[in-house]
């Protein structure tokens, strides 16, 4: 009834048409009449016509085959037409309304909820990718940075202990100590924190001088295990 080989506009329209002859022959008229708001009367198979709005209450016929027709009106045809009249709605979404009588999945439903979960699956490895690589690019600065601060650290110590330039070398000196436990605390969650508090940190760089000051008030980072990572605090 169903292929998932791809079909030509032809073969497409005749099997969507095959799919609706299935599909409505499920549905049994007095099931059918009742979910479209009819007043069903199995023994004489009248009734009035909702289709033009009528009252009478013998307008209206109908088969257990499927075929109706208003006697006033003069609008008939099949379970199809019965349900694009009544609802207004085109072939495809009547097809779909006798369907979801019948617990039936249409198979382009089961198409388009196939590509959607593609889509979705393709969105969420993209998203995986941008934070992975946004997570690892931090980290790299943050690694450069420390090594830098440490060998300007040994730097201005050796040039201070060599009596060279001092007032440069504290100056390097108080930086250091300045922005080193800041860093370090930056780098110790961007490489031991949980995975949530390491994608907030990477993706949010305004959330991150607030998670650096919780970091160095605990003096430590926690993993996602409860490990601890003491930061430096000078």
């Amino acid at each position: 009834m169903w292929t998932n080989l791809p079909l030509s506009p032809s073969q497409a329209v005749t099997a969507m048409h095959a799919d609706a002859r299935e599909i409505s022959a499920l549905v049994a008229m007095p099931r059918l009449l009742a979910a479209l708001g009819f007043t069903v009367n199995e023994r004489t198979r009248r009734g009035p016509c909702p289709v033009h709005g009528g009252s009478n209450p013998s307008a209206f016929a109908w088969t257990d085959s499927g075929l109706w027709r208003c006697h006033s009106c003069g609008r008939g045809g099949d379970r199809i037409a019965l349900v694009r009249a009544v609802r207004n709605c085109d072939f495809r979404e009547a097809l779909r309304f006798l369907a979801s009588l019948t617990g039936v999945e249409l198979e382009q439903d089961k198409r388009a909820d196939t590509e959607r979960l593609r889509q979705e699956r393709q969105a969420e490895e993209g998203a995986a990718y941008l934070l992975a690589d946004a997570e690892h690019d931090l980290l790299l600065e943050l690694t450069e940075e420390l090594e830098s601060l440490r060998r300007l650290h040994r730097k201005a110590s050796a040039s201070l202990a060599a009596g060279q330039k001092p007032e440069l070398c504290w100056a390097a000196l108080r930086f250091v100590a300045d922005t080193l436990p800041r860093t370090d605390a930056a780098y110790c969650i961007s490489a031991f924190a949980g995975a949530v508090e390491q994608a907030r940190f990477a993706l949010h760089p305004e959330l991150r001088p607030a998670m650096i000051d919780s970091a160095l008030e605990r003096g430590f980072v926690a993993t996602a295990k409860g490990y601890r990572f003491e930061v430096a605090l000078q």
